[in-house]
């Protein structure tokens, strides 16, 4: 499928990734120490303290975008478990015809929405606003589009894949294919959906709930959600498939950074016995600040989207 095949780039171009920055820092963290300790002397040095200082925000961009979704989460999920009301008996048939009885969750809402959450065992949360507005139906296609969602545990797949997407923002790659997963896997449950319920059901569905569904919920990352898209509505509409297509730009942004990550490592930052038996016009501009730059290209145009995405769920919460 094509969300598992996305999933597995990122896991995978995450791990490679991973790999080099992660011998890079390596060889950063001891001269670093011994650097702070008799103070920098030269150009070698202050590129030393500077990648250092790169990959320590790259560290603590992945932590922080973990914890945000978690405890976003956790607060959103908080708060509407404790409007949670007895399910009406429509919603009760339609679960257990589905066999996700036992994993739904009706609460109190009028706004109309339906989302997987949690991680181990994973849950559906169905408003009353979604429940009055459908018919049986198109009941039984959102909750056959959820019901992938849980099966597949995408919430936990999600937040492994912006931990990285947030981690590697020095590679740029890595977070357009997370964002090329996350629609991937809304139309492979749309495809899960429509073999349950057919497309009629469904394609009413999310025309019913477009103009009420609120859209902070499909801001936190660790809840699978429905989210109305253009890609969405094509599929359904003229069955047609989304690529997974990455821009020429952050392919190439990426590959640099990697390489440049790569070459500092092999060089180690300018101390290695091949490094300095180079003649210092060729090796300083060649093999220590060009690829240096790169990094610095890469993470500014990395860690200024996750700032915009930080930002961005701020501002709506």
């Amino acid at each position: 499928m094509r969300a598992d095949r996305a999933f597995v780039l990122v896991l995978g171009l995450g791990a490679v990734s991973g790999a080099v920055l992660g011998g890079l820092l390596a060889v950063l963290v001891p001269r670093t120490a011994q650097v702070l300790a008799t103070g920098p002397d030269d150009l070698v040095d202050t590129v030393t303290l500077a990648l250092l200082a790169l990959a320590t925000a790259g560290i603590a961009l992945g932590l922080g975008s973990l914890f945000r979704q978690l405890l976003a989460t956790a607060s959103l999920i908080r708060g509407l478990v404790a409007r949670r009301v007895a399910a009406p008996a429509r919603v009760r048939a339609v679960t257990r015809s589905l066999d996700i009885a036992s994993r739904v969750d009706v609460v109190s809402d009028a706004r109309a929405f339906a989302f997987c959450y949690w991680f181990r065992r994973p849950r559906i949360c169905v408003s009353t606003g979604l429940v009055r507005a459908l018919s049986n139906e198109e009941l039984r296609a959102v909750l056959a589009h959820e019901r992938y969602h849980l099966r597949q545990r995408d919430p936990l797949r999600v937040v492994i894949a912006r931990y990285f997407a947030a981690a590697l923002y020095v590679v740029p790659v890595v977070d357009e294919l997370t964002s090329l997963y996350a629609l991937q896997k809304e139309i492979a449950a749309d495809d899960a959906a429509v073999r349950e319920a057919g497309v009629a059901p469904l394609a009413r569905a999310l025309y019913k709930v477009l103009p009420t569904a609120p859209g902070d919920l499909g801001l936190l990352a660790p809840v699978s959600g429905l989210s109305i898209t253009e890609a969405r509505i094509d599929r359904l509409t003229r069955g047609l498939d989304v690529p997974l297509r990455l821009s020429p730009g952050s392919v190439a942004l990426s590959a640099g950074a990697l390489a440049a990550a790569a070459v500092l490592a092999a060089i180690r930052v300018g101390t290695s016995g091949t490094y300095t038996s180079l003649p210092p016009l060729l090796a300083v501009p060649a093999l220590l600040l060009a690829p240096a730059s790169l990094l610095f290209a890469a993470a500014l145009a990395g860690g200024a989207h996750q700032v915009r995405a930080v930002a961005g769920l701020a501002t709506r919460r």
